[in-house]
């Protein structure tokens, strides 16, 4: 048996062995691909109206006191959004303990939240197999397996779709639809190596990517090779009472940093106990999973100066590789159109699983239909 046939055969085996397991990841990688913008957009349409009397919202420094009432672990953080009618979002860590009211500042229930949940479960099946959204060991091996064995199905299928002729003829049959197919298994086999040659290097880069979230060991050996080491914010000082009366308030900070990054979409920032002479805060400049347009600055407190910025070229190499290869697997880091693009891989990885099946089975119905006739001669 020359390559070419270890390759098919290896092919064609494994492929067929985690079909069904590469199309639901496919399939759901396709209702996942603008999770963001439709979450977004249902929390928009649950913001809080404006009263009917007023529509001046609260002074910040009452939504902050209101805020800090909330116990949490961690020191409490407060995320503001730039979206009419926004709530005031309070966060634990990841945790979000309450949205507030701008206009009120009482508690409302979590916008989005039945789109939220239905994102979540669907996410939640498509890393590890689950119905209700939690956790499952054995799913997410599975679905390592079957990462590993789309990388190799990937890489073999490059190897096969080259022509065993280098001319311009096989290369055009293998780049080129041509519409008229003498039967289903020619169609088949041609948008099975024309779409699959095109979409391949997007394919590659999704399914590496989720090999990241499948296992622990890809993410170790990568900090173990990279620097881990970045250009970190000055720590705040805490200074007195006294010294603390001639700072600017958290509002007339927040307006100078608006006016330092008139594109920001999120500022977020502790709720500190005690006075310091600076602040840290967060500001996000993009959809929330593009992480080169974050930004970390240090505020002084007292002048509202921009005292030092940590932008992600800072960050440390495996911090950033990290982002990346979060946000690469879902085409975030590249704004709607990666998404668009790592959608539509996707859904060609459904045709390519189809094709794929198809065409197995019909070599398997082929070699019954030759050991019938062989036997039927025989006897």
């Amino acid at each position: 048996m020359n390559i070419r046939k270890t390759f098919f055969w290896l092919h064609l085996i494994i492929g067929c062995s985690a079909a069904i397991f590469i199309f639901l990841m496919s399939i759901t990688g396709v209702a996942l691909t603008y999770e963001r913008q439709m979450i977004k957009a249902a929390e928009r349409s649950d913001y809080p109206a404006a009263p009917t009397a007023s529509n001046n919202k609260l002074p910040l420094s009452q939504l902050l006191i209101i805020a800090k009432q909330y116990p949490s672990k961690k020191i409490a953080n407060v995320v503001v959004e730039n979206q009419p009618n926004a709530p005031i979002i309070i966060k634990d860590g990841r945790k979000t303990l309450a949205y507030l009211n701008p206009y009120t500042g009482a508690e409302i229930a979590i916008p989005g939240q039945g789109t939220k949940t239905f994102f979540r479960k669907l996410r939640a099946f498509h890393r590890w197999l689950t119905l209700d959204g939690d956790f499952s060991q054995t799913g997410r091996e599975v679905n390592g397996i079957a990462n590993v064995i789309f990388i190799v199905l990937i890489l073999s299928g490059l190897y096969l779709w080259l022509p065993k002729r280098f001319n311009s003829r096989a290369f055009k049959q293998r780049l080129t639809l041509s519409g008229n197919y003498p039967n289903k298994s020619a169609r088949n086999y041609q948008w099975h190596n024309v779409f699959g040659i095109y979409i391949a290097p997007v394919l590659f880069v999704v399914v590496v990517t989720a090999v990241f979230f499948s296992y622990k060991w890809p993410g170790q050996t990568l900090k173990n090779y990279v620097s881990t080491e970045s250009v970190s914010l000055a720590k705040p000082v805490e200074v007195s009472a006294q010294q603390s009366a001639s700072q600017l308030t958290i509002t007339k900070q927040l307006t100078k940093i608006r006016q330092y990054y008139p594109q920001w979409q999120s500022i977020q920032f502790s709720l500190d106990n005690a006075p310091t002479s600076s602040k840290i805060y967060r500001v996000d400049m993009g959809n929330g999973g593009e992480p080169q347009k974050r930004i970390s600055i240090l505020l002084d407190s007292t002048t509202g100066d921009l005292v030092q910025e940590q932008k992600f070229d800072q960050l440390s190499t495996y911090s950033k590789l990290r982002s990346y290869i979060r946000f690469l697997h879902t085409g975030e880091v590249f704004g709607p159109f990666g998404q668009t693009i790592a959608g539509l891989a996707s859904l060609f990885a459904c045709l390519l699983v189809y094709t794929g099946a198809m065409l197995s089975w019909r070599r398997w119905k082929n070699s019954q239909k030759v050991s019938g006739t062989v036997s039927a001669q025989v006897n």
